[in-house]
């Protein structure tokens, strides 16, 4: 009796762990990255990022004017730096061509400054 009770348990416990849905490496590093983009006169914005390798469009979030929620706006802000608060390795194109890649935690500086259009990031 000892002996079925065993072999069940360990089957039990095999068909649970291979009913449960593997996660890739690559899977357990994702998360959204924060992103800071500064202008002059210290006008800073922020913008959390998939790390995914996928193209996202920078944008602000304003306050709709009938709803309590923020909406995508286009980005006005001519950004002279952008700094990642770390985990990914990001590029961000600029509306006038530039291309700033940030390597985790630091601050770059954007050449020249201009409006950034468009990013990519990539978790370590």
């Amino acid at each position: 009796m000892k002996a079925f009770t065993i072999s069940t348990a360990l089957a039990l416990l095999t068909s649970l762990v291979s009913a449960a849905p593997a996660i890739t490496p690559h899977e357990a590093r994702q998360f959204q990255a924060q992103i800071t983009f500064i202008g002059a006169a210290d006008g800073v914005f922020y913008q959390s990022v998939p790390t995914d390798g996928s193209v996202f469009s920078i944008t602000l979030s304003v306050p709709a004017t009938s709803v309590p929620n923020l909406i995508p706006a286009a980005n006005p802000l001519s950004v002279s730096k952008i700094r990642s608060e770390g985990g990914a390795t990001c590029s961000f194109t600029g509306i006038d061509g530039s291309s700033t890649v940030v390597v985790g935690a630091q601050t770059v500086d954007v050449g020249p400054p201009q409006t950034q259009i468009s990013g990519s990031c990539r978790a370590f």
